[in-house]
């Protein structure tokens, strides 16, 4: 469970004061770019079983070294990237699977603060909108809609931002958008969207609380929740967080002088009940402080003094649960890769569909101390009632398989007649434990996992025949004649 780390692009390959952008468009692939000293925007990807690619984005002299860069994925098979120009433009670069990387510039030569950080978000597949600080001080807000061109507004007069202020952004539900950026007083703002109503601002922290400089970071680890950071003018690190029905709160994470006045911050939260935070101090070292529910937050030195550019920005990704990866500018201005996994946990998820009006999830964890958890959703998307059973199973490279199941009952439009709603979703959540989890963990670790629904009209040999067929399914796969051993953990 410790962290790893290496070098993923040498001394001098990095501006001092870049900022990263980072997306995770899919679970087995990340992407990260960076400014160069000499203006060139570069892009490192990954792809699980392989090591990292490196590519040119943009040529030198195309971004401001000092200008802000963030990056979406609003579906699997695409990634946007937006960055500041040496001109103050901002520059659009985008991708869709099976294509290369095209771009075109989003906003002229002025428009942005060539020091000004960028924030994005995708709150529902089919849209976009980023913003960024203009070189008068303004907040500029692009939005995109699939199927119409780039549109675009100022949200906040000039001389309402820090020109060298970061931007920060949440889509906490899908008909809602929150953002934050630092007033030239050291003030926050922020600046909150509901669908159906106009953009609304407030004070969230005030003159001089903040660095001119600060990055900011957010994340909304549960729809109801938000949490936001940023660098306080004595070089503090400040903590707000908001849960839905009570007001903004906020206390200090980090006390004065713990956090360079000019560092980037990043922060994720891998799975809902955990978030986790990135910081440079100002002797180069990078911060780590985490929180997990029923706890304080906690810390450590991920790196130490010297490892990083006191300038620098962090980027971070979860790409899977049990997973975190995050990168930063190294005090030579190489590009350090930090990267963590959670061995006592292994997750496997699948969606589930038949040819008839059923179709679902199958989710299970499993613990290295020997727990685990089957949660499994199932809908009925047609008018007629349907039983159904829900099976998983994972396999071992030895041939050890445990399987999982469960039958339940959903309800289809006939059900809500003549006046009513049916109930078209059944879930079901089993926590156990068992000594054998602890036994084949390293085979867990590497184990492969299959899961399948089976309805009423489908379901021929019954309860056991539906979960023997998928046994004898991952076997054949695995090209394997028999399982060495068959563990029933939920039936």
């Amino acid at each position: 469970m410790s962290w790893n780390q290496f070098t993923l692009s040498s001394a001098d390959s990095t501006a001092p004061s870049s900022r990263f952008a980072a997306v995770s468009r899919i679970d087995g692939s990340m992407e990260v770019w960076w400014i160069a000293s000499n203006g060139s925007v570069q892009g490192a990807y990954w792809y699980e079983g392989t090591p990292w690619g490196r590519y040119e984005l943009a040529p030198a002299g195309s971004a401001s070294t000092s200008g802000g860069i963030a990056a979406v994925s609003r579906i699997p098979g695409s990634m946007e990237v937006w960055f500041v120009g040496a001109n103050g433009s901002v520059q659009d670069h985008f991708w869709y699977e099976g294509a290369n990387w095209q771009n075109f510039e989003l906003a002229p030569a002025g428009s942005a603060s060539t020091s000004s950080g960028i924030a994005a978000v995708s709150r529902i597949p089919g849209s976009m909108e980023m913003w960024f600080i203009g070189a008068n001080g303004s907040v500029q807000d692009h939005f995109w809609y699939e199927g119409a061109n780039w549109q675009n507004f100022e949200l906040a007069p000039a001389g309402s931002a820090s020109t060298s202020s970061g931007i920060a952004a949440v889509s906490r539900i899908p008909g809602s958008m929150e953002m934050w950026f630092i007033g030239p007083n050291g003030s926050v703002q922020d600046h909150f969207w509901y669908e159906g109503a106009n953009w609304q601002n407030f004070e969230l922290a005030p003159a001089g609380s903040a660095s001119t400089s600060s990055g900011i970071a957010a994340v909304s680890r549960i729809p109801g929740s938000m949490e936001m950071w940023f660098i306080g003018a004595n070089g503090s690190v400040q903590d707000h967080f908001w849960y839905e029905g009570a007001n903004w709160q906020n206390f200090e994470l980090a006390p004065a002088g713990s956090a360079s006045t000019s560092s980037g911050i990043a922060a994720v939260s891998r799975i809902p009940g955990s978030m986790e935070m990135w910081f440079i101090g100002p002797n180069g070292s990078v911060q780590d402080h985490f929180w997990y529910e029923g706890a304080n937050w906690q810390n450590f030195e991920l790196a130490p003094a010297g490892s990083a550019s006191t300038s620098s920005g962090i980027a971070a990704v979860s790409r899977i649960p049990t997973s975190m990866e995050l990168w930063f500018a190294g005090g030579d201005s190489s590009v350090q890769d930090h990267f963590w996994y959670d061995s006592s946990t292994r997750s496997f998820d699948q969606d589930v569909t038949t040819d008839i009006a059923v179709g679902g999830t199958a989710r299970v964890v499993m613990r290295q101390d020997g727990g685990f958890t089957f949660t499994m959703h199932a809908h009925d998307s047609g008018f007629d009632n349907i039983d159904y059973t829900i099976s998983a199973a994972v396999m071992t490279p030895d041939g050890t398989v445990f399987t999982f199941q469960h039958s339940g009952h959903t309800e289809g439009t006939v059900a809500g007649l003549p006046f009513g709603t049916p109930d078209r979703n059944d879930d079901f959540t089993f926590t156990g434990h068992n000594p054998q989890i602890t036994a084949e963990w390293d085979g867990i670790l590497n184990g492969t996992f299959k899961a399948g629904i089976d309805g009423t009209d489908t379901l021929a040999a019954g309860v056991t025949g539906a979960l023997g067929d998928l046994v004898k399914e991952i076997l054949s796969a695995a090209e394997k004649a028999a399982a060495t051993a068959l563990i029933a953990l939920v039936s």
